[in-house]
């Protein structure tokens, strides 16, 4: 009888901790994901968001609307942006690329205005 109770409690402990590793590997995919996206859109959009020369309007088939259209999620990327990233580039600029492109910023968020 004991032991079919301590091996009840081992499957359940088993199968929390495997839940748990799951989520957390999850939530550092999903981290990825934001952040490689954020170094493609800096390294494909740069010459359109910043800050001081930039053109915001991307032509629809170059590799910035290519970029901007294949996030995994747009805001994110926005939420990424260091303080000296921000600094550089126009979020303006960046806000009027994605509409451009096909995968607009929500109207109201911080990027977006």
């Amino acid at each position: 009888m004991n032991n079919a109770k301590v091996a009840g409690v081992l499957c359940f402990l088993v199968l929390v901790a495997l839940s748990s590793c799951s989520l957390h590997a999850r939530a550092a995919n999903d981290i990825d994901h934001c952040l490689l996206d954020k170094k493609k859109v800096m390294r494909d959009c740069w010459h359109h968001i910043e800050k001081k020369l930039g053109d915001q309007y991307p032509p629809l088939h170059s590799a910035c609307c290519n970029t901007i259209r294949d996030a995994k999620d747009i805001h994110c990327v926005c939420d990424r942006f260091t303080a000296h990233e921000l600094t550089l580039l126009s979020l303006a600029k960046f806000a009027m690329a994605t509409h451009v492109c096909g995968n607009g910023l929500h109207t109201g968020t911080h990027c977006a205005g």
